[in-house]
């Protein structure tokens, strides 16, 4: 009987510990990733037409419990490495930008570190359109 009670014991103490640690590392993982608060409205622009540019003003907020100082960047989604540099907050705890969009391809903005360029958060703007872009000629005619 002794050995049915430890057992009984030694398994509650295993389960409730295996518990506890999914537990604790969610918490650390929310952490990291709620120290930024990131906004960029409207994330979809909407043309007419497949091709042609979209038209928009693009809001932008960042709000963060430490200060520091950071980069806004915009960058194509087909060529990464062609980032091209908004604005700079120095030593801020939050920051605001209107943007003028105008592109017919998606685009991603970009909160960079100042120092190191290191990405600390990123959002998509995507355009999407009403009509396909077709090739057929149409022809009229009056007779």
């Amino acid at each position: 009987m002794y050995s049915s009670v430890s057992k009984g014991v030694a398994l509650l103490f295993i389960s409730s510990f295996i518990v506890f640690i999914p537990i604790s590392s969610a918490e650390n993982k929310s952490t990291a990733t709620d120290q930024v608060d990131f906004k960029v409205q409207p994330q979809q622009c909407v043309t007419l037409r497949q091709g042609r540019d979209c038209f928009a003003t693009i809001n932008i907020h960042w709000k963060q419990t430490n200060q520091q100082s950071l980069c806004l960047y915009q960058v194509k989604k087909n060529n990464i490495n062609q980032k091209r540099q908004l604005m700079c907050w120095k030593k801020a705890q939050q920051g605001q930008a209107r943007i003028d969009f105008q592109s017919s391809d998606n685009l991603t903005y970009q909160l960079r570190t100042l120092e190191d360029d290191q990405l600390i958060t990123e959002s998509e703007v995507v355009v999407s359109w009403l009509h396909k872009n077709t090739t057929r000629r149409r022809r009229w005619r009056l007779f």
